[in-house]
C-alpha cells in the first residue's frame, strides 16, 4: 500500500515537472494562437480594423478589447507576458479539477502530508489518488495542446465550470456573469445556457442574457455604432453562416458527417501528400446538411426529454452528471472544434472513473463491463491517437477517421448511461 502511494506521488511530481518545462519552453515562444490576441489588441490600440489580419477570423469583437491588456503586456515583456498567462493556464487547471471534485464527491483536493490525521480529512480527497490522476493523465494532451499553442480553452473550461459550481450554490448572479463571459469570449460554452433554457432555469437564463448583452455593447462604446456594426456583420458571416453549413473541417460533428457523407478528403496534410477517403455515402453538402441536423435534433430531442425535469437539491450527483454531459457535447458542437477544445473532457472521464471503478455497485456487471469497453476505447481514440504514440503520418490518418469525434460521442453515451441507472440505483435503495 505504501509503495502505490509512493509511486503515485512520483507520478504527480513528475506531472508537475513536465508542466513546468511546457510553461517555460512555451513562453520562449513566439507563435500559437497568442500572437493572434497580440496582434488583436494591438490593432485596437492603433485603431486600425480589427479584422484586417487573416489571423483574426473568428472572435467576436468583445474578444478584442479583451485582448488588449494583454497586449500591452505583451509590448512591455513577451516572454513574462507568456510566461504569466501560461502558468495562469496551469493554474486554472488546477481549479478546474479542484472544483470537479467538490461538486462530484463534496470534497475539496489536497497536498498529502503524513502529519495530517485521517478526522481532517474526511471532506478532502488527496491530490495525488487514482480518482484525480487517471482523469488528469487522460487529459493531459490537450492541457498540452493548450499550453504548446498558447491558446485560451482552459480558461473558457475555468469560466464554464466555475458557472456550473455558483450556479449549484445558488448564487446565479454570479454563475451568470461567468458565463456570459465565457460566451463573449468564445461563443461554444452557449450549449450550457441552451441547457438551462431545457431545465427551465428563466432566472439564470434571464441573468445570464443580460450580461451577454452588457458585454455585447462594450464594442460599441469603444468602436462606434457603425464599425461595431459592420465587425459583428463581418463575424457572423465568416464564421456564424459558413460553419452553420457543416463546412469546416477538424473534430466537429459537423466535420465527421461530411467525411462521412461525401466523396471528399478531409483535407489532412499527409507526408506523401496522399487523400484520404473514408466516406460510406457520396450526398450532396445540402444532403450532408439535412442528415446532420435531423440526427441532431433526434438525438438532442431524446436527451431533452432524459433532461426534463427540474434540478433537484437532493440529488447533487444526477445533476452532476447532467452538467458534465453538456461539458462533453460542447467541443463536437462547436463548429471550430480543434483538438484543444477537448480539454472539456476532463469532467467526463472523472466521472466515468468514478462510477467505474469508485462506485461499481451503481451498475450491473454486464452493463458496467460495456461501458468499460467504451471507456477503454474512448481513451484509446481520443487520446492514443497523438503524434507522440503514433507520429503525424498515422496520427493524421486516425483524424481523418474522425477519432477524437468517435471517442467523445463513446464517452458522452456512457454518461447518459450513468444517468439513467443512478436513477434506478436510488429507487432500489429507497425500497431497501
Amino acid at each position: 500500500m505504501k509503495k502505490n502511494s509512493t509511486f503515485k506521488l512520483i507520478l504527480l511530481v513528475l506531472l508537475f515537472i513536465a508542466l513546468a518545462f511546457e510553461v517555460i519552453r512555451d513562453a520562449l515562444a513566439k507563435n500559437g494562437d497568442f500572437a493572434g490576441y497580440v496582434l488583436t489588441g494591438n490593432l485596437v490600440l492603433d485603431g486600425e480594423n480589427i479584422y484586417s489580419d487573416a489571423l483574426i477570423n473568428t472572435w467576436p469583437p468583445f474578444f478584442a478589447l479583451v485582448s488588449v491588456p494583454i497586449a500591452i503586456f505583451d509590448n512591455f515583456n513577451l516572454y513574462i507576458c507568456r510566461f504569466t498567462w501560461l502558468s495562469l493556464t496551469v493554474l486554472a487547471m488546477f481549479f478546474v479539477v479542484q472544483f470537479v471534485v467538490r461538486m462530484a464527491l463534496n470534497k475539496n483536493l489536497h497536498f498529502s502530508l503524513p502529519r495530517i490525521s485521517k478526522k481532517n480529512l474526511e471532506n478532502e480527497i488527496p491530490i495525488h489518488s487514482w480518482l484525480v490522476l487517471v482523469p488528469f493523465l487522460i487529459s493531459f494532451r490537450y492541457l498540452l495542446d493548450n499550453l504548446a499553442n498558447i491558446q485560451i480553452n482552459v480558461f473558457i473550461l475555468f469560466f464554464t465550470v466555475l458557472s456550473i459550481y455558483y450556479f449549484s450554490k445558488g448564487k446565479k448572479w454570479i454563475a451568470a456573469l461567468f458565463l456570459a463571459f465565457g460566451i463573449s469570449l468564445k461563443v461554444y460554452p452557449v450549449f450550457l445556457l441552451l441547457y438551462f433554457i431545457v431545465k427551465r432555469e428563466w432566472t439564470m437564463v434571464g441573468k445570464t442574457l443580460f450580461f451577454c448583452v452588457g458585454f455585447a455593447s462594450l464594442p460599441f462604446m469603444v468602436f462606434g455604432y457603425e464599425q461595431t456594426v459592420d465587425y459583428y456583420s463581418f463575424w457572423y458571416n465568416q464564421n456564424v453562416v459558413p460553419f452553420a453549413s457543416v463546412a469546416h473541417k477538424n473534430q466537429s460533428y459537423f466535420s465527421m458527417m461530411r467525411s462521412l457523407l461525401t466523396h471528399e478528403s478531409p483535407g489532412l496534410n499527409q507526408p506523401l501528400n496522399e487523400e484520404i477517403y473514408v466516406n460510406v455515402f457520396n450526398l450532396s453538402i445540402e444532403q450532408v446538411k439535412l442528415v446532420s441536423y435531423a440526427l441532431l435534433i433526434l438525438l438532442g430531442s431524446s436527451v431533452v426529454y432524459l433532461f426534463r425535469e427540474k434540478l433537484s437539491k437532493q440529488h447533487k450527483l444526477k445533476a452532476f452528471l447532467e452538467y458534465t454531459f453538456i461539458l462533453t457535447i460542447i467541443p463536437i458542437l462547436s463548429p471550430l472544434a480543434w483538438k484543444a477544445y477537448f480539454i472539456f473532457l476532463f469532467p467526463a472521464y472523472f466521472i466515468n472513473f468514478l462510477f467505474l471503478f469508485e462506485m461499481k455497485n451503481m451498475i450491473g456487471k454486464a452493463l458496467r463491463r460495456f461501458l468499460l469497453v467504451n471507456y477503454y476505447l474512448s481513451i484509446l481514440l481520443v487520446v492514443f491517437s497523438s503524434e507522440l504514440f503514433l507520429g503525424k503520418y498515422y496520427s493524421d490518418v486516425m483524424e481523418a477517421y474522425s477519432c477524437i469525434t468517435i471517442g467523445t460521442i463513446v464517452l458522452a453515451g456512457n454518461i447518459l448511461c450513468f444517468y439513467i441507472n443512478i436513477d434506478k440505483y436510488h429507487q432500489l435503495s429507497s425500497s431497501d
